[in-house]
């Protein structure tokens, strides 16, 4: 059996994310580090959850697992004491209050095992989420039929790279037509904000790999790519979107240009970052004095 045979290949449902994480293939993070350098490709790592990233999460199981809400998260109760802090932990003499509060964390804790911790407000804003979510019909109908969280895998014919997507929701059109969803939980729903996010976080590229993987993998047609856009913080709003004609394009064309540049590094070994010696370095337009001439007027 060569390497190439076992590797997961096509449509694969029910992947666990702990074990598509794993998989050692070309993803859309990847490719977003490949646009910063081909050394920050090299050298990636994996990113600790912060608390949006969490709450991300939660939105994600909620939406497109909701079976799955209780088997992952306990919610705090009203009654709960204030979390002790880590100086109340390490205390020699901790007050009666702080190990009354300790002994009742220590208990909680042993009786939710593994499932992560959040916080009933947290909870309050994943139920508005959902309810947001509901209250728009095209968003609501993208996600009333398919199928979430499966991962695809496929060998790109260009380069050879062996790679991966991982779409939140799969809406079969009938005959061999789907959708595909992304979920995203914003701090800004807005046209403006959303897309500066966008931008920043490169889902031009992400969009590119995952209807182009979707197709290689399974052979289906993806007509339409949108991304739910959802607010992360009271008051929740949904909106969905789609990405222009002309930034999609953008996107298959640096998603090409990056696999091109990966599979070049792993043939000659190197990974250069900026490249050698000293680097120009520029200031952006707005930082930079203008050459624009005033003229005044004297009445």
């Amino acid at each position: 059996m060569t390497a190439r045979d076992s590797m997961l290949m096509g449509l694969v449902k029910d992947l666990p994310f702990a074990d598509y994480l794993a998989v050692d293939a070309v993803s859309s993070s990847g490719l977003k580090h490949a646009a910063r350098s081909a050394w920050h490709y090299k050298n990636r790592i994996e990113l600790k959850q912060t608390r949006p990233m969490l709450c991300g999460s939660l939105a994600h199981c909620a939406v497109l697992e909701p079976g799955a809400l209780a088997q992952r998260y306990a919610v705090v109760p009203d009654n709960a004491p204030r979390r002790p802090s880590r100086m109340q932990w390490e205390a020699k003499k901790p007050s009666a209050d702080s190990m009354e509060a300790m002994r009742w964390w220590t208990e909680f804790q042993d009786e939710v095992g593994q499932r992560e911790i959040i916080t009933a407000d947290e909870f309050a804003t994943t139920q508005a989420q959902l309810q947001a979510i509901a209250d728009n019909p095209y968003a609501a109908d993208i996600l009333s039929q398919g199928y979430g969280e499966s991962s695809v895998f496929w060998i790109d014919e260009g380069t050879g790279l062996y790679c991966k997507a991982r779409p939140d929701w799969v809406r079969p059109m009938g005959g061999r037509k789907v959708k595909l969803a992304d979920l995203k939980s914003t701090a800004d729903e807005s046209p403006s904000g959303f897309g500066r996010i966008s931008a920043r976080l490169r889902y031009d590229i992400q969009q590119s790999q995952y209807v182009e993987g979707f197709e290689r993998a399974t052979g289906l047609e993806v007509v339409e790519f949108v991304f739910i856009a959802v607010t992360s913080a009271a008051p929740v709003l949904c909106v969905p979107y789609t990405l222009t004609d002309e930034l999609a394009e953008q996107g298959r064309d640096e998603r090409r240009q990056l696999l091109e540049l990966i599979a070049q590094c792993q043939r000659d070994n190197t990974w250069p970052a900026y490249g050698s010696g000293p680097q120009p370095l520029d200031f952006p337009a707005y930082a930079k004095r203008s050459t624009e001439v005033e003229v005044s007027f004297a009445d």
